[in-house]
């Protein structure tokens, strides 16, 4: 959902002409001007300086970008067994190149389970599971960290040091197509993609996109936030309204996703129940919901992975809509269970 300032100017934005920002002529100037002050609002929210900032047109490449630069002849790489596919993809390339990998268990609250990682490894940390919203707590481990911050935006900064992060802009209800990569000034990253030059990224990226992603990073930041409200309002519905429900999401993770299995419950029934009352839910992975794949972090969780929707609260939502969507769950799951 495209946060309501941005979408008022995104018509405006793509209707102009955009000289390149690299050229030295004066509409040129002013272009790389405002590229710089749309920088200067990602580093202010993103608490990283601006230089440490590189834009994408694909938020998945900076997964690789991220990751595969920062790693070493000698490094072991550890990554945990709800992270994003993107992260399991690059780790199968590392793996058929010969590198030495560590999948990390989860438990049933989806906390990963650290062990010991060298200085010289390469620990990828999910700040917060894009399915159930759980927040995982900073690693330990003194070595090279790459932080996936795509689900958790500025609702959840890292509060641990890392050496790359990326974010996607859909996080803050920034438009998609924006990736934001940080790579901190003080890393030992190194560009793994074919260059010949000192640019660190295909900066493919659209500037339109960018600059109303830095408009919604602006006023998203300062909006009224009742979601965790709201957000325990429906936890504690289902736990007295709806029984056999497993609830993987818990109220101490991101404020605007809740997880839930209802036992006896074809989900793409009540997918599309749910859509007939007027609510859009989701269902299977969030890396790939739409072919309805069961999810990989509820099983690494070893929770139920049938009859799983996955809802997303948005800071525009009132108290009013979650009451009736709450109803609407509670009436739909009775008529299936009947049905």
């Amino acid at each position: 959902m495209l946060h309501p300032a941005a979408t008022s100017l995104l018509s405006e934005l793509f209707s102009k002409g955009w000289p390149d920002p690299t050229k030295l002529n004066n509409q040129s100037r002013q272009t790389a001007l405002l590229l710089q002050q749309a920088k200067e609002s990602f580093a202010k929210q993103l608490n990283v300086r601006t230089d440490e900032i590189e834009f994408l047109g694909e938020t998945d490449l900076g997964f690789q970008i991220g990751i595969q630069g920062l790693l070493t002849k000698e490094s072991k790489f550890y990554y945990s067994a709800i992270d994003r596919q993107k992260v399991f993809a690059i780790a199968a390339v590392e793996d058929k190149a010969g590198r030495d990998l560590t999948i990390l268990p989860v438990n049933d609250q989806g906390v990963i389970q650290e062990g010991s990682v060298s200085e010289s490894d390469l620990l990828i940390w999910q700040v917060a599971n894009g399915e159930t919203g759980n927040i995982q707590k900073a690693p330990t481990s003194k070595c090279q960290i790459f932080a996936d911050c795509t689900s958790s935006g500025i609702d959840h900064l890292p509060d641990f040091e890392y050496q790359s992060a990326l974010f996607d802009s859909t996080s803050w209800a920034g438009p998609s197509g924006v990736g934001v990569l940080v790579i901190k000034s003080n890393s030992k990253w190194r560009n793994p993609l074919p260059h010949n030059d000192l640019t660190r990224v295909p900066n493919s990226y659209s500037l339109a996109l960018v600059l109303a992603s830095a408009v919604a990073i602006e006023n998203y930041a300062v909006q009224i936030d009742i979601r965790l409200k709201l957000k325990k309002f429906i936890l504690d519905f289902i736990a007295e309204q709806i029984d056999d429900v497993d609830i993987a999401s818990n109220i101490g993770g991101l404020s605007k996703n809740i997880s839930i299995s209802i036992k006896g419950i074809e989900a793409d029934r009540l997918l599309l129940a749910l859509e007939d009352s007027g609510y859009a839910v989701d269902s299977g992975s969030a890396c790939k919901s739409a072919d309805m794949q069961p999810s990989h972090v509820l099983a690494a969780m070893n929770r139920p992975i049938t009859g799983n929707i996955r809802l997303t609260l948005h800071k525009e939502m009132t108290e009013e809509t979650v009451k009736d969507f709450c109803q609407a769950l509670k009436s739909n799951v009775l008529k299936l269970r009947k049905s």
